[in-house]
């Protein structure tokens, strides 16, 4: 497990399709212990999980990884699902990824929208109203604008250059194709820029649900009714969790400089790739 909510999630999905094949698989927290990137491991906490980790001493699992356990790394694999499905005589085996597809919970999608059901006794008060007034607004569409971590030189190159102003005024004129007069529900650690750069008509900026509250923005991205993402797993999960067959997804045809985001549509609703330039 590694990673912040959106990838942990991912992570997540695959557990829970591999204990069909696995009844004793387990989740390696050991990696989050050192992991001080976002706000640690929260599955148990955002969706009210069991906890079916282990956890131990990093340096003693190296070894004992190396010595005793056959390692499956997804980007080895070129998207084959057969290492997570075939039976293998050695009894010790540890898989390695991300898992950013619904293809690797495709079985069990159904078990994974029911798991990862948000709990909203841990929500603020103002978060609730906030979800009340979405679920009341037949056009509520939620448009996730990540800056932040984006913007440092460690991750531009790949991922942070990809969803800039002209990808949101293409995904802006594809749903107002779609969808007549939206009433947009804007997430984002940069409103500021968004208010300067990308001024809407009809907008509410969601700006109080900060570090380890951050979960509660997904939260109200899965009650609106359509969703402008970015190239983030958190905007990703906070549109695949709406539980509408007649939602429109909007996400850029690139998800990294070097890939394009094919693997993160799904047959659930409508979604559709636009251009990034």
């Amino acid at each position: 497990m590694t990673g912040g909510l959106g990838n942990q999630m991912f992570i997540y999905a695959l557990y829970l399709q591999m204990k069909q094949y696995f009844p004793n698989v387990r989740i390696d927290l050991s990696d989050m212990m050192h992991y001080k990137v976002h706000y640690g491991y929260e599955m148990n906490k955002v969706f009210n999980l069991p906890h079916t980790e282990f956890c131990i001493n990093q340096s003693l699992k190296k070894v004992l990884e190396f010595v005793f356990f056959k390692t499956i790394l997804e980007r080895k694999q070129n998207g084959s699902m057969l290492p997570y499905t075939r039976k293998y005589s050695w009894p010790f085996v540890y898989f390695k990824g991300f898992y950013q597809s619904e293809k690797y919970f495709e079985n069990i999608k159904d078990e994974v929208r029911k798991l990862f059901t948000f709990d909203t006794s841990k929500a603020s008060l103002r978060t609730v109203e906030m979800m009340r007034k979405i679920d009341s607004d037949p056009k509520a569409v939620s448009i996730h604008i990540r800056r932040g971590d984006y913007l440092l030189p460690k991750h531009w190159e790949a991922i942070g250059c990809i969803c800039q102003l002209p990808y949101y005024r293409n995904a802006l004129a594809e749903m107002e194709q779609q969808v007549e007069s939206p009433h947009y529900y804007v997430f984002s650690e940069d409103l500021e820029w968004i208010k300067e750069n990308l001024p809407l008509k009809n907008a509410v900026y969601i700006d109080w649900n900060k570090g380890e509250d951050s979960w509660q923005d997904m939260m109200l991205m899965s009650h609106c009714r359509h969703h402008i993402i970015c190239n983030s797993t958190f905007s990703w999960w906070g549109a695949w969790l709406n539980p509408s067959s007649e939602k429109i997804v909007v996400l850029p045809e690139q998800w990294t400089s070097h890939s394009d985001s094919t693997n993160f549509l799904s047959d659930f609703g409508k979604w559709l790739r636009v251009k990034i330039e």
